[in-house]
């Protein structure tokens, strides 16, 4: 039976079927062969880049609102390429540089760092003094080594996800102008609540926000317009086909004797179509829109991991976050929503070998943290399905700034001490 089986087989492989096994095996070759020397080669790139920590400390009287964090983002979109040739991407292994901005909380302090490229210390100081003059920026050991690469132990447990946007990207979240007012007393900072929850932290309790940002062009410019042109009612007017032509012509033709002819598909005379009225919601919502799309943009990933002792592991603080993360969100326009493929509840991982299969999802999405991954495309095979979404620097420092002085982060650990230099005219004495 086998033997017989095998020699259809090969009769089958001496003609047709034989040119379409081996197309088929050429291409599935060249797919991933392409793959593999992509992965290789910016496997490669990765390794040369050199990493620093960089602790930001914030004067404690600090009433620089939000908007000077913006423009700190602004600033940094400087690293961005515009864009590599094919010939930077497949054999020189180059991508687009990415940073990680994150906001911690340990037990009774809440900390503010910067995961940079060590090329790029001098661009992301110079962007934070010139917003925040009297802050300090020290190179410190990186906050996550004490871990190691394994997490959850024996010791500690983690939850954690990845957050991304829930509608298309060029959709905005709520920013901080909805939360400024004119009056100090009623202006609200989008941050409070996450750190209020970082300084009520317990021992041994922490809390990890991570916000991964890589600089980017107009990509959303060609989907928003389309969504703009839709709401407006415009109909985008297609160049005619051949077939469009030959019955034009032929009508002309036919029309001649009694009527001019009319060159062009839809005719001269045809009226302009009257703009749809708009209500007050769809208004704001293209105002919205098109104030996204007039500003600098980032790929971006948000994340964020609880960490807590396995004897007293509480999940108390985690809706806490993730309802202080909710108030960016609104029903028209967009929100902020857990990347399932990242996280950490059972239900999340499926019906069978549901505790393995947990605590390896739970391991990679902390090697992710700790190696402050950016997606990637293609991506290494068996890796945890990350996902972008493309963040104005207005949404940007919204989710990440320093809190303002009358907000109260009673754990913050601000600057206490400013520094400065000596006058030009100190008299020395020798």
């Amino acid at each position: 039976m086998i033997l017989d089986t095998l020699t259809t087989i090969a009769v089958a492989m001496e003609g047709w079927g034989g040119y379409f096994v081996f197309f088929i095996s050429l291409y599935v070759l060249i797919v991933l062969g392409k793959d593999l020397w992509l992965l290789r080669l910016r496997e490669k790139t990765m390794a040369g880049m050199k990493w620093v920590t960089l602790e930001i400390k914030i004067p404690k009287e600090n009433l620089k609102s939000p908007k000077a964090m913006e423009q700190v983002f602004a600033s940094l979109h400087a690293t961005y390429s515009f864009g590599f040739k094919p010939i930077d991407k497949w054999w020189y292994g180059k991508i687009e540089d990415w940073m990680s901005l994150e906001m911690v909380g340990f037990s009774h302090s809440m900390h503010f760092y910067a995961y940079i490229q060590e090329k790029y210390r001098n661009l992301v100081e110079s962007a934070f003094f010139s917003q925040y003059p009297g802050a300090e920026l020290h190179v410190i050991e990186d906050y996550t080594a004490k871990f190691g690469n394994d997490l959850p132990n024996d010791t500690y447990d983690i939850f954690g996800t990845d957050l991304t946007l829930g509608k298309d990207d060029y959709f905005p979240i709520k920013t901080y102008l909805f939360f400024e007012e004119n009056i100090e007393e009623r202006r609200l900072d989008p941050i409070a609540t996450i750190s209020e929850v970082m300084s009520g932290l317990k021992d041994d309790e922490m809390l990890w926000l991570q916000l991964l940002v890589r600089p980017t062009g107009d990509s959303l410019r060609e989907k928003a317009q389309e969504f703009i042109d839709k709401t407006l009612g415009r109909e985008k007017k297609k160049a005619p086909g051949f077939r469009d032509v030959i019955v034009e012509f032929f009508a002309n033709l036919i029309n001649a004797p009694v009527q001019y002819p009319n060159w062009g598909k839809g005719g001269g005379d045809e009226k302009p179509k009257e703009q749809k009225r708009l209500s007050p919601g769809e208004q704001d919502i293209l105002k919205a829109v098109d104030n996204k799309l007039s500003k600098l943009s980032f790929e971006s990933l948000l994340r964020f991991i609880y960490i807590d002792k396995r004897d007293s592991f509480t999940g108390a603080n985690v809706p806490a976050v993730m309802g202080a993360l909710r108030q960016f969100s609104t029903q028209n326009l967009n929100a902020l929503r857990p990347n399932m493929a990242t996280l950490t509840v059972p239900r999340a991982v499926g019906r069978f070998f549901r505790k393995p299969r947990l605590l390896k999802r739970k391991r990679k999405l902390f090697q992710n943290y700790i190696k402050r991954d950016m997606p990637m495309v293609p991506k290494w095979p068996f890796s945890l399905y990350l996902k972008t979404s493309v963040f104005s620097v207005e949404e940007l420092a919204t989710l990440y700034h320093p809190p303002i002085t009358y907000v109260g982060a009673p754990n913050l650990e601000p600057l206490e001490a400013k520094k400065g230099s000596a006058p030009s005219n100190l008299p020395i004495v020798e």
